[in-house]
């Protein structure tokens, strides 16, 4: 049984991650503002900390999940987001690569503009905004820094939430509960994937040894849809008529977003991995618990 530390674990991917992994190994988990025990608090902007942690605890896996995800957010504060995102990534790399210690980093489908799809993992990235340019330098680093490193990249993600704007899909619920006639971007193409279907593939793909998992792997459901297509299951799922819901033929965040960045999972495909889930009804599942009844 492997010891594995999870950056990022009181976040969405990060506490599936925690979850799931415990079943067959010793999983650590660390966040920052929201942690609580069993997580412990890691600051991942002050080196010594990260040292004395990695010195206590030795763990044999790293799983960097800890991010500033939302692009917007990025957009507008680029020295928090290099730091956490970039800097953050970087010593951590470094650190792991000198005990021997497996890192896996948590990327993102935004490193590509999103007119060329599907990506294999080979493609060349080609961000349109800050948050997906910040991943990408990220990338860079890593695997620069070491070629047993492995990047996982991963779409727009979904899942049991703490409440119902923690994921950019779940969000819509709440939106449709606030406004029945709510308006939804139906121009960018996304793969909502479940977190679990993440958690469960990273299990299988460690009992893969090292030396086969290092570079770039893709995670991703097929199941293609814009957010408005989305608002229209989850309408669905609340009991509201979807006829309602007005389609949005143009992007409208303040940050670019790229158009159809399917991720085509080749090197999972190759290793016989393979974990999906029926939206609909997944959806249903995340969302219902959040519904005053």
């Amino acid at each position: 049984m492997r010891k594995i530390v999870v950056t990022g674990a009181t976040g969405l991917l990060g506490r599936t991650l925690f979850k799931t992994l415990a079943h067959t190994h010793t999983v650590i988990g660390t966040g920052f503002s929201r942690a609580k025990p069993p997580i412990e608090q890691l600051d991942l902007n002050q080196e010594d900390a990260i040292v004395n942690f990695l010195d206590k605890h030795q763990p044999d896996v790293m799983i960097h999940a800890a991010a500033e995800r939302k692009p917007d957010v990025c957009e507008n504060d680029h020295e928090a987001t290099i730091a956490l995102n970039v800097k953050a990534a970087e010593f951590l790399a470094n650190q792991c690569r000198e005990r021997n210690i497996h890192f896996i980093f948590i990327s993102t489908d935004y490193v590509f503009d999103g007119k060329s799809a599907p990506y294999l993992e080979s493609a060349a990235c080609s961000p349109v905004n800050f948050y997906g340019q910040s991943k990408a330098l990220a990338e860079q680093a890593i695997l620069t820094n070491s070629t047993l490193h492995t990047i996982i990249r991963v779409p727009v993600l979904y899942g049991e939430v703490e409440n119902l704007a923690e994921s950019a899909v779940t969000i819509i619920a709440q939106q449709i509960l606030a406004q029945t006639n709510s308006a939804h971007d139906d121009w960018a193409v996304r793969f909502p994937t479940h977190v679990e279907d993440i958690a469960l593939t990273l299990q299988a793909l460690l009992q893969h040894p090292k030396s086969a998992t290092g570079g770039v792997f893709h995670i991703s459901d097929n199941q293609s849809m814009t957010k408005y297509q989305m608002a229209r299951h989850i309408a669905d799922a609340l009991g509201q008529n979807p006829d309602n819901l007005i389609a949005l033929p143009e992007p409208t965040q303040s940050a670019t977003r790229p158009y159809n960045c399917a991720l085509a999972d080749s090197r999972l495909t190759a290793l016989g991995i393979a974990f999906s889930r029926d939206f609909a009804t997944a959806i249903k599942q995340a969302v219902l618990p959040h519904i005053a009844q």
